[in-house]
């Protein structure tokens, strides 16, 4: 893994949870769908970063979906209302850039597999996570 994978490895798995809770509910759900929801947040944040006005684009469907399940786990880590984490919040930028690297993730795992191929591999990390826990 990188310094930065390494440095951020809950937010990762935080923010893919709460994906993951939405392609379990969804089967359908596709990576472009989770992309899009990455991307207005990361729009998000980078509004807040650089201290523009954040104007909200058009989510439908799954895409909103997915938006609505990751927004509260990110204004978690960037803590808000309060930090309630054991650890300290990051930055808008830094939310920034971590969903910026979901998003490379995606188009990696996309140009290997198709379609699905990112939320397939989240699925397979998150429940290999969960099966070593209960070792």
């Amino acid at each position: 893994m990188s310094e930065f994978t390494d440095k951020y490895e809950n937010q990762f798995m935080s923010i893919e949870l709460a994906v993951y809770g939405v392609y379990d509910e969804h089967p359908e759900l596709t990576d472009a769908q989770v992309d899009a929801a990455y991307e207005e947040l990361a729009r998000r944040y980078r509004a807040e970063a650089t201290a523009f006005a954040f104007k909200p684009g058009k989510l439908d469907g799954l895409r909103a979906e997915v938006h609505d399940a990751v927004l509260p786990i990110a204004e978690m880590l960037v803590g808000r209302p309060d930090n309630i984490l054991p650890t300290e919040p990051v930055s808008a930028e830094e939310m920034r850039q971590i969903l910026g690297r979901l998003r490379s993730s995606i188009k990696t795992w996309q140009k290997a597999g198709g379609r699905q191929s990112y939320l397939k591999y989240v699925s397979q990390f998150l429940s290999d996570s969960a099966v070593g826990e209960e070792d």
